[in-house]
């Protein structure tokens, strides 16, 4: 994807489309964040916004705005964060960009989620979901529905989370977003797990799984294989919890995954019981 961009980068730099430079060095700095690079993804960014503002782009410099701020709140600086996000909302509501507003309105209540204060983080998601609503936003609607349910999990309030993950699951399925629906479908599964209630947790797994495997997903059917193995865990069937962690290992190991070390010692640790039997 870099080989890609940079050729078009000195292309659009050779016949000057400054429209298209900003464009790509955006994207340039997707790729780095995606590897984790944050000073390389900050770097690009930062290129990308002074030709944004320069050439007078506001829809462009609204969508680097966010995400420098997306760099930001990966580095834990929600103050610098939010002041991005902020500056963004003001141009999207100046241009009437409805469909970033929407998206920026979602990612400020992440900031004030992450700092605990769920009132604010609550009262921008319901923002977000009214303008993607009245847009037609299927796929925003979705993410933000998960958002206001996550905002209630986090308050204790069950009966809520999972209204708001049924209402996203029938829209997944609706526009057909495989992905998402094997998402959220491991989200439902998490309530029912809250409550205790593992049989129903697995109902809900193993349907996202299903799809996962259907759709070649594997950074969702790694975490999918390991909470299945962790309610067979919690049931004491430690076979069926080895294999299903198995699986996990074997395909955080193929991806890269961050939390193979933790999956590799949880593993172990199943393996250990085993022997101790």
């Amino acid at each position: 994807a870099l080989k890609y961009l940079e050729q078009s980068l000195s292309i659009r730099r050779e016949i000057g489309d400054k429209a298209g430079e900003g464009t790509t060095l955006n994207n340039i700095s997707q790729i780095y964040h995606a590897q984790g690079d944050y000073p390389t993804a900050l770097k690009y960014l930062e290129q990308s916004l002074r030709i944004r503002q320069e050439i007078g782009d506001k829809a462009g410099e609204g969508a680097t705005l966010n995400n420098l701020a997306t760099i930001a709140y990966a580095k834990g600086d929600y103050a610098t964060a939010l002041k991005y996000l902020e500056q963004s909302l003001h141009i999207m509501q100046e241009v009437g960009d409805k469909t970033v507003e929407g998206t920026t309105l979602n990612n400020i209540s992440q900031i004030y989620d992450a700092r605990g204060d769920y009132a604010t983080a609550l009262k921008y998601l319901e923002q977000s979901l009214r303008i993607r609503q009245e847009i037609g936003d299927k796929a925003g609607e979705g993410a933000t529905l998960n958002n206001i349910a996550g905002i209630y999990r986090a308050r204790g309030d069950y009966t809520t989370a999972l209204k708001y993950l049924e209402q996203n699951l029938v829209l997944f399925r609706e526009i057909g977003d495989k992905a998402h629906e094997g998402g959220t479908l491991n989200n439902i599964s998490g309530i029912h797990w809250a409550r205790g209630d593992y049989a129903t947790a697995l109902k809900y797994l193993e349907q996202s799984l299903r799809i996962q495997q259907e759709i070649g997903d594997k950074a969702g059917e790694a975490v999918t294989s390991w909470n299945i193995g962790m309610i067979y865990k919690k049931r004491g069937d430690l076979r069926k919890a080895e294999a299903y962690m198995s699986r996990t290992v074997q395909l955080a190991e193929e991806l890269g995954h961050p939390q193979l070390e933790d999956f590799r010692q949880g593993l172990e640790r199943v393996r250990a019981q085993l022997r101790g039997r």
